[in-house]
């Protein structure tokens, strides 16, 4: 399948590094797919930067649609922006995913390198957040803090008189 009916997967994020780094990452299972990094401001520091965002996905976007995952909540905002001042024609098939960056971004890009489309590369993205029916949507409550090492050091270790240091 040719590159232009693919979807296209922007990694945004407030790291130059990071944004590399997951491309390389998702490049290793989509070698062909048009992944795209967003990172870091206009002049290398930490943050993120519209106008990055906005050639990320002006190259990204080869017309099947571009998917975008962001690392932190500035970052959405940042995409956000960017979104409001495309054409409503590039609008309509950019998706902002709210899914974890990394394992989201690894599935859009399969996705996309197998042909899917839009809906589907964001559909594999969010099958990354888990089951709907979890604990968290189910209203449990979570555990606030890990339990004790000491819970979490085998048995033995406590019989034998060993503390978590040694």
């Amino acid at each position: 399948m040719a590159e232009a009916d693919r979807v296209g997967v922007v990694f945004v994020s407030h790291s130059a590094r990071i944004a590399e780094g997951l491309v390389e990452l998702a490049r290793q299972m989509a070698p062909s797919a048009k992944l795209v990094a967003a990172g870091g401001t206009d002049d290398g520091r930490i943050g993120t930067s519209f106008d990055l965002v906005s050639a990320g996905i002006a190259e990204a976007d080869a017309g099947a649609g571009v998917v975008i995952l962001c690392d932190l909540g500035s970052a959405i905002l940042t995409a956000e922006t960017a979104l409001d001042f495309l054409d409503d024609e590039t609008r309509a098939r950019v998706r902002i995913v709210d899914a974890p960056l990394v394992e989201g971004g690894v599935a859009a890009a399969v996705a996309a390198e197998a042909g899917d489309d839009l809906e589907k590369v964001v559909a594999a993205a969010e099958t990354a957040r888990g089951p709907a029916g979890g604990a968290a949507a189910a209203g449990a409550a979570l555990p606030r803090h890990p339990p004790p090492l000491r819970q979490l050091r085998p048995a033995r270790w406590h019989r034998q008189g060993r503390t978590c240091a040694g």
